[in-house]
């Protein structure tokens, strides 16, 4: 569906729009012996992550148990297990578990929440590596942790970081965590703003974070497992979620039949992706390339641990696939279908779904009620819904949740004191007419320089420069250096980055780290909860209370109309 209101594919209204769509929808649905049986499956390889994990508790026990029962209502979410996870990645998790428990009340059926993790993904997108805190005074306003990775590998293929990056990420945050605190008091100061910035519950906040991740450090055997466990540590023991969470590398093998009837049907699988490629949605992300009809629907995984694309060679009664690795480049042609008959029994262990065909395997395999999509996904999801409905497949209610998250951490406080120090106001309506006035002062600044520089070119053409010409030439830049301090030229320009850095913090959708050190990881699913059983819009800003401050409220309203002035 697409609410009328936002034009996004997938988006509901609020909760009670969302929860009656997945109720009727599951009311309307057929329960297939198959899917019970793969249930079945994936119940067992769910518990085998939380023992590997050490999040095997008593609530998740029961949800493994109520998942092999038919009557099971199953809500899915996906992810790469991502580098300290940005809170979009996490979020999903307390959306199916507010639905699961209203969808349960109505119903009067288990409901449960299954969280794949997208393992096999490869280790070149930016967020497996890369995790953003909130930092004005840094490049584009962002300070990065940074996990160091081999190009094109599978992040399962990948080892665990060293004890030493661990140990230095923790420096580097709780250097970061220092330095604004000391700016924010110097703003307070200047401003005379009476604000108690509480640094030692900051402090503790960050230990709880830590606590989970050297846990997780020593369960995880690589690099996809240490992120996949601080995940599931966060969800299923902090904030007490009964979520089952699953390799995508394990239980992907389930869906042969699934695999099967795509590879049997690929001319026709073929067709409809090339139609879905080329519909609407052209402005949002996510989307499958343009050649994606000519791909066989799974990656083939190479000895090295990086993937193969397939390309489709398709006869009356036979299918081959055939390309090269992504990393060592080594060439592979594997047949698929023979006589009319898929082969994929052999090759189970070394495939794994592409971006469009996973919600078809998923979808239908397992008799998916609801699917928590993220923002990124948004074209990919369209374009399987449109094959699925095409080739007669399982496909439940789509719902994207993305809002922004309004809070006064470190980050975002600095910003806007630093807004407030430089353009004389809290009113972020001027920001625009701020950075206009301070570029336009540049510029004049610029040009008087530039025009000096002139002088001296002039002065220096002639072959030999006399005594004179050179005195001149010293005195011109002398009065270029008297320009650059009588106008703090520098400082204007540090003011200017600055400036544009301010809207990077505002805009920025931060790592968990951000949420955990200055909210406290209970307190973000506590305030997500809530907002979401009050029937808040799906498509609001949410405004969350910090561990920060003591006394905030006398600067609470400047705040929230620094951020509303941005939206």
């Amino acid at each position: 569906m697409i609410n009328e209101e936002t034009g996004m594919p997938f988006s509901y209204e609020n909760m009670q729009q969302l929860v009656e769509a997945c109720e009727q929808f599951c009311r309307n649905l057929e329960r297939k012996e198959d899917a019970s049986k793969r249930r079945i499956q994936l119940s067992a390889l769910a518990k085998k992550f939380h023992e590997d994990g050490g999040t095997l508790s008593s609530d998740i026990d029961e949800a493994i148990g109520q998942v092999r029962d038919s009557s099971c209502i199953l809500l899915m979410t996906a992810h790469q297990p991502n580098f300290f996870a940005y809170s979009g990645v996490l979020r999903k998790a307390t959306l199916n578990y507010v639905l699961s428990d209203k969808l349960s009340e109505r119903l009067n059926m288990p409901v449960v929440g299954f969280f794949g993790l997208a393992d096999q993904d490869l280790t070149d997108d930016r967020w497996v590596k890369s995790s953003l805190l909130p930092d004005v005074e840094r490049r584009n306003g962002l300070y990065e942790l940074r996990a160091q990775l081999p190009q094109k590998m599978m992040l399962n293929k990948v080892r665990k970081p060293s004890k030493e990056a661990l140990e230095r990420w923790r420096e580097d945050i709780e250097n970061w965590l220092h330095r604004k605190t000391h700016r924010i008091k110097k703003f307070c100061r200047e401003f005379k703003i009476e604000i108690d910035l509480k640094a030692s519950n900051l402090l503790d906040n960050l230990g709880t974070l830590w606590r989970i991740v050297e846990e997780a450090y020593e369960k995880a055997e690589n690099y996809s497992d240490f992120n996949a466990f601080i995940m599931s540590k966060i969800i299923n023991e902090t904030w007490g979620y009964n979520t089952l969470f699953c390799r995508f590398s394990e239980c992907e093998q389930v869906f042969e039949n699934e695999f099967s009837f795509l590879i049997r049907n690929f001319p026709e699988y073929s067709s409809h992706v090339k139609e879905a490629t080329r519909i609407g949605g052209e402005n949002a992300k996510g989307g499958v390339f343009e050649k994606e009809y000519q791909t066989i629907p799974f990656w083939y995984h190479c000895d090295c641990g990086s993937k193969v694309r397939l390309l489709a060679d398709s006869q009356p009664d036979s299918l081959v696939g055939r390309g090269e690795c992504l990393n060592c480049e080594k060439k592979y042609e594997i047949k698929l279908l023979s006589r009319g008959q898929p082969e994929i029994s052999r090759i189970l262990a070394r495939i794994s779904a592409r971006s469009l065909s996973m919600p078809l395997l998923f979808f239908s395999g397992l008799n998916v009620s609801a699917y928590v999509g993220g923002i990124g996904g948004v074209k990919y999801l369209k374009q399987a819904k449109y094959v699925a409905e095409k080739m007669g497949i399982h496909f439940p209610p789509i719902v994207v949740w993305r809002p922004q998250d309004i809070y006064p951490g470190l980050g975002q406080f600095e910003a806007t004191l630093t807004f407030r120090k430089i353009s004389g106001t809290f009113d972020s309506s001027q920001y625009l007419a701020s950075l206009a006035r301070l570029r336009e002062r540049i510029s004049t600044i610029k040009k008087e320089i530039e025009k000096l520089e002139l002088e001296k070119t002039a002065l220096t053409r002639s072959a030999s420069v006399a005594k004179k010409e050179i005195e001149k030439i010293k005195g011109v830049s002398a009065r270029q250096d008297e320009i650059r301090r009588e106008t703090d030229f520098s400082l204007l320009a540090r003011d200017l980055r600055l400036l544009r850095n301010v809207e990077s913090v505002i805009r920025l959708h931060p790592s968990i780290i951000d949420y955990a050190v200055n909210i406290g990881l209970r307190n973000v699913s506590e305030q997500w909860k809530t907002f979401l059983n009050s029937n808040g819009a799906l498509a609001s800003d949410i405004y969350l209370d910090t561990d920060a401050y003591e006394n905030f409220s006398s600067i609470q309203k400047e705040f929230k109309g620094f951020y509303e002035n941005f939206q």
